[in-house]
């Protein structure tokens, strides 16, 4: 049997016409990639984003029972088919801003955790990130006011936490970094730190209680405040001028 070296012009342009007609195959030019399925999935993630941001500006506004999922979607710019397909119920948006919320407050925590620096300074400029966040961060603000008025059916496995959980946690980032200050010697002796961590968590939730719905609070003299009159019982007299409050 002997085979062709050259295949005959006809059959050359029987495969030419099945290279342009198979989708996605042969016929595609060198070099080209389909990108289909990820411009989707950006796409459905835009959408996402834009639906989370829409409920949290209106949660923040109006509150979780006030909150109507049609407002939402048109503030979103998108369909209720396109919000349910993303989130199933209110309560799943709320719960989605929650979650949104607490990785933005872990972040700040975990900078903090991680500044160089001394520790004390750290805490304080902590404390300020988180009253810039309720102030210019609607989406902490949201949750927050979730946290504090809004249903609480989705705590639990797999649900947001609560704003128990939530204030312990930020009590258990206060007391690492003056743990970390006692260490470093910045600290008077004696100091309960454990005591201390609680107080000055205590102060920033009833600053953000009596923040109420208020856009702009807390406010950074607030903090200040707060500062002034903390640091005499944590740090000696002569090492005061040392921290920015």
């Amino acid at each position: 049997m002997r085979f062709r070296s050259r295949p005959s012009a006809c059959e050359r342009r029987s495969w030419q016409g099945a290279s342009r007609q198979q989708p996605g195959g042969a016929g595609i030019a060198p070099g080209r990639v389909r990108r289909g399925p990820v411009v989707k999935q950006e796409r459905a993630g835009r959408t996402r984003q834009a639906v989370l941001l829409a409920a949290a500006e209106t949660f923040a506004r109006v509150g979780f029972e006030a909150a109507s999922l049609v407002d939402i979607s048109r503030r979103a710019g998108v369909s209720k088919g396109a919000l349910y397909f993303h989130f199933v119920s209110k309560q799943a948006l709320a719960d989605g801003v929650r979650r949104a919320a607490g990785r933005e407050v872990g972040s700040a925590a975990l900078r903090a955790l991680r500044a160089d620096g001394p520790a004390l300074q750290g805490l304080i400029d902590f404390s300020h990130e988180l009253a810039r966040m309720l102030r210019e961060d609607v989406v902490v603000r949201a949750g927050v006011r979730l946290g504090r008025q809004g249903p609480r059916r989705g705590e639990g496995p797999g649900g947001p936490p609560g704003p128990d959980v939530t204030w312990r946690s930020l009590t258990a980032v206060v007391q690492r970094l003056l743990d970390r200050a006692a260490e470093a010697g910045e600290l008077c002796p004696g100091v309960d730190r454990r005591a201390a961590a609680e107080l000055l968590t205590a102060v920033a939730a009833g600053q953000v209680l009596l923040a109420g719905e208020e856009a702009d609070r807390p406010r950074p003299e607030a903090v200040r405040r707060v500062w002034a009159a903390a640091l005499p019982a944590l740090v000696a007299a002569e090492d005061r001028a040392g921290y920015r409050v």
